[in-house]
C-alpha cells in the first residue's frame, strides 16, 4: 500500500472516530482508534507534503477528540456523584421514614 491510500484509510477512520465522539459513541470511536493504530504504525518517517499536510490535519482532529472526551468524562463523573448522593438521600430518607 503506498503512502496515499494508507493516509485516505487513515484519513476515513480519523473522520469516523470523529463523528462517533460527536454523537457520544465512545466505545465505538475507541474500537476506531483501535483499529487505525496499526495503520498509522506502518507510516514511516519520510512522507510527502500532501501526507504530512494530512497528518497535521489528523492530529487536529485527535486533539479536539481528545477535549470532548475529557468534557464528557467530566460530565459523567458529575452525573455519577449526584446520582450517588441522590441514592444517599433515598436511603436516608427510608431509614428514617421506617420510625
Amino acid at each position: 500500500m503506498d503512502a496515499q491510500t494508507g493516509i485516505e484509510r487513515i484519513w476515513q477512520f480519523t473522520k469516523a472516530i470523529e463523528q462517533a465522539a460527536a454523537v457520544g459513541e465512545w466505545e465505538q470511536a475507541a474500537q476506531l482508534v483501535d483499529a487505525r493504530s496499526p495503520l498509522l504504525m506502518s507510516l514511516g518517517a519520510q512522507q510527502p507534503p500532501a501526507v504530512l499536510a494530512r497528518i497535521k490535519e489528523i492530529l487536529a482532529i485527535n486533539g479536539r477528540v481528545a477535549e470532548a472526551a475529557q468534557v464528557a468524562q467530566r460530565a459523567l463523573g458529575a452525573e455519577y456523584q449526584a446520582s450517588m448522593r441522590a441514592t444517599r438521600n433515598v436511603s436516608q430518607y427510608q431509614r428514617v421514614a421506617q420510625f
